[in-house]
Protein backbone atom coordinates (compact mmCIF):
# COMPACT_ATOMS: atom_id res chain seq x y z
CA UNK A 1 0.00 0.00 0.00
CA UNK A 2 1.41 3.38 -0.98
CA UNK A 3 1.91 6.23 1.48
CA UNK A 4 -0.99 8.35 0.15
CA UNK A 5 -3.41 5.44 0.41
CA UNK A 6 -2.18 4.62 3.92
CA UNK A 7 -2.56 8.25 4.95
CA UNK A 8 -6.07 8.45 3.50
CA UNK A 9 -7.22 5.26 5.25
CA UNK A 10 -5.50 6.20 8.50
CA UNK A 11 -7.05 9.69 8.50
CA UNK A 12 -10.49 8.29 7.69
CA UNK A 13 -10.28 5.91 10.64
CA UNK A 14 -9.00 8.58 13.03
CA UNK A 15 -11.83 10.92 12.01
CA UNK A 16 -14.20 8.38 13.58
CA UNK A 17 -12.66 9.00 17.01
CA UNK A 18 -13.98 11.86 19.11
CA UNK A 19 -10.87 11.70 21.29
CA UNK A 20 -8.89 12.72 18.19
CA UNK A 21 -11.26 15.10 16.42
CA UNK A 22 -12.01 17.19 19.50
CA UNK A 23 -8.45 18.51 19.18
CA UNK A 24 -9.07 19.82 15.65
CA UNK A 25 -9.28 23.51 14.89
CA UNK A 26 -10.45 25.50 11.88
CA UNK A 27 -6.84 25.55 10.70
CA UNK A 28 -5.84 21.97 11.50
CA UNK A 29 -7.55 18.62 11.12
CA UNK A 30 -6.06 16.66 14.00
CA UNK A 31 -6.94 13.31 12.39
CA UNK A 32 -4.78 14.24 9.40
CA UNK A 33 -1.97 15.57 11.61
CA UNK A 34 -2.00 12.47 13.81
CA UNK A 35 -2.15 10.10 10.83
CA UNK A 36 0.86 11.80 9.24
CA UNK A 37 2.72 11.77 12.56
CA UNK A 38 2.11 8.09 13.23
CA UNK A 39 3.07 7.05 9.71
CA UNK A 40 6.34 8.97 10.07
CA UNK A 41 6.94 7.47 13.52
CA UNK A 42 6.40 4.02 12.03
CA UNK A 43 9.29 4.75 9.67
CA UNK A 44 11.47 5.86 12.59
CA UNK A 45 10.70 2.64 14.44
CA UNK A 46 11.72 0.62 11.39
CA UNK A 47 15.02 2.51 11.24
CA UNK A 48 15.65 1.96 14.94
CA UNK A 49 14.78 -1.74 14.62
CA UNK A 50 17.56 -2.00 12.03
CA UNK A 51 20.14 0.07 13.90
CA UNK A 52 19.78 -0.99 17.54
CA UNK A 53 20.58 -4.69 16.92
CA UNK A 54 23.80 -3.66 15.19
CA UNK A 55 25.05 -2.44 18.58
CA UNK A 56 25.22 -6.11 19.66
CA UNK A 57 27.92 -6.84 17.09
CA UNK A 58 31.36 -7.48 18.56
CA UNK A 59 33.56 -6.04 15.84
CA UNK A 60 32.25 -2.47 15.62
CA UNK A 61 34.72 0.36 15.42
CA UNK A 62 34.41 3.47 17.57
CA UNK A 63 33.21 5.42 14.53
CA UNK A 64 30.57 2.81 13.69
CA UNK A 65 29.22 2.91 17.25
CA UNK A 66 29.13 6.71 17.20
CA UNK A 67 27.35 6.73 13.84
CA UNK A 68 24.75 4.25 15.06
CA UNK A 69 23.94 6.10 18.27
CA UNK A 70 23.76 9.42 16.44
CA UNK A 71 21.40 7.88 13.88
CA UNK A 72 19.26 6.45 16.68
CA UNK A 73 19.23 9.87 18.35
CA UNK A 74 17.97 11.45 15.13
CA UNK A 75 15.12 8.95 14.96
CA UNK A 76 14.24 9.70 18.60
CA UNK A 77 14.32 13.43 17.81
CA UNK A 78 11.98 12.80 14.89
CA UNK A 79 9.56 10.89 17.14
CA UNK A 80 9.69 13.66 19.74
CA UNK A 81 8.95 16.23 17.04
CA UNK A 82 5.76 14.37 16.12
CA UNK A 83 4.72 14.00 19.77
CA UNK A 84 5.10 17.76 20.19
CA UNK A 85 3.43 18.53 16.85
CA UNK A 86 0.10 16.89 17.64
CA UNK A 87 -2.48 18.23 20.05
CA UNK A 88 -3.68 14.70 20.71
CA UNK A 89 -0.41 13.81 22.49
CA UNK A 90 -0.51 16.84 24.81
CA UNK A 91 -1.33 14.49 27.68
CA UNK A 92 2.10 12.88 27.30
CA UNK A 93 3.83 16.23 27.75
CA UNK A 94 1.82 16.94 30.91
CA UNK A 95 2.97 13.83 32.78
CA UNK A 96 6.31 15.34 33.75
CA UNK A 97 8.16 12.15 32.91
Amino acid sequence: MEYIEKLKNFTCNLEKCDIVTRHSTNLENQADTLANALLDVEGSFKEMNEKIPKLYLEDLTKDEVEDLILDIGEELRHILYHINDTRFFDYIKKTGI
